[in-house]
């Protein structure tokens, strides 16, 4: 019976999720209100409000609804030899992600800046962050052991740098007519002095 419960509670969460995610793309954060996601979800603001605590933790369950996916995606992503376009891929398969369910890359630095603005880093997000940062320097430590990246590169630096890029490349995609075979070509750009080897195919 328990089982059942938790699959229909996740149905539930998913539901409304998806319903603050289409308030999201066409009003924005500021101007959607709890009203706006009960109406659009079909539901009582008092039933919504049993499977989320108040509109900042459905709106953090928006930002980080696909984190697990993206997680997996960072451990591996290096294992190939073309390091500069695997670090592109990466960031081009979680926002796909993100538009299956209608995050649009727009919405989601609006939500980002939200919670930096209002200092709302929570818990959740906070080792959400944790795990981001040990999955990639996982990925750049397997890199570098098995010979794909330098031996004396700084682990941490490059972590942050391609945190940078991947920061750049969102902002690049607000505009929905970017040219991405031009943001390819400018990741490797900034990579390929330093990892001469890793070039397209």
């Amino acid at each position: 019976m328990r089982e059942v419960d938790e699959a229909n509670t996740e149905t539930r969460r998913r539901h409304i999720i998806e319903a603050t995610t289409r308030c999201l793309a066409r009003n924005g954060v500021a101007k959607t209100s709890m009203s706006d996601i009960c109406r659009e979800a079909g539901m009582r603001s008092g039933h919504i409000y049993y499977y989320f605590e108040n509109k900042d933790t459905l709106l953090e369950a928006v930002l980080l609804r696909n984190r697990n996916e993206v997680i997996e995606t960072i451990e591996h992503m290096l294992d190939g030899q073309d390091i500069a376009s695997q670090i592109f891929d990466v960031h081009v398969k979680a926002e796909e992600g993100r538009l299956s369910y209608g995050l649009t890359p727009a919405v989601r630095i609006e939500l980002e800046c939200y919670f930096q603005r209002n200092q709302l880093l929570t818990t959740h997000r906070d080792e959400y962050s944790a795990r981001l940062a040990a999955a990639m320097r996982t990925a750049v430590m397997s890199a570098i052991d098995a010979g794909r990246l330098p031996k004396d590169l700084d682990v941490d630096r490059f972590v942050n740098a391609i945190g940078l890029i991947w920061d750049g490349l969102s902002s690049s995609r607000l505009d929905p007519g970017a040219n991405m075979a031009s943001l390819r070509d400018a990741v490797h750009f900034l990579l390929e002095r330093w990892l001469p080897d890793a070039r397209p195919g």
